[in-house]
């Protein structure tokens, strides 16, 4: 039985990891040569949802085997119904 809430802690210190795996870097460091570019990726989800457009980005760069991103955009229409985000994913 105490098994249990040690699993339980391990998933989510390991969950807590994977949040931060994804570090923000800057035009200029893109375009210094030491990173490679994994492509670009669109984000969107409703106002309010559960979970961030951060979350979704982790995500995503874990899917392609990204560590870095560079922000191209974010945008909320005028009736703030829907986030969007575009970001190159970088290794």
């Amino acid at each position: 039985m105490k098994l249990l809430p040690i699993l339980a802690a391990a998933i989510i210190t390991t969950a807590s990891f994977s949040a931060l795996a994804v570090t923000k870097i800057t035009s200029a460091e893109a375009g210094s040569g030491n990173y490679q570019s994994l492509g670009v990726v669109s984000i969107s989800q409703m106002s309010g949802a559960p979970g961030s457009i951060k979350e979704q980005l982790n995500a995503q760069a874990a899917e392609k085997g990204a560590g870095h991103y560079r922000v191209i955009g974010v945008s909320t229409p005028g009736d703030s119904s829907l986030e969007r985000a575009s970001v190159e994913l970088y290794r």
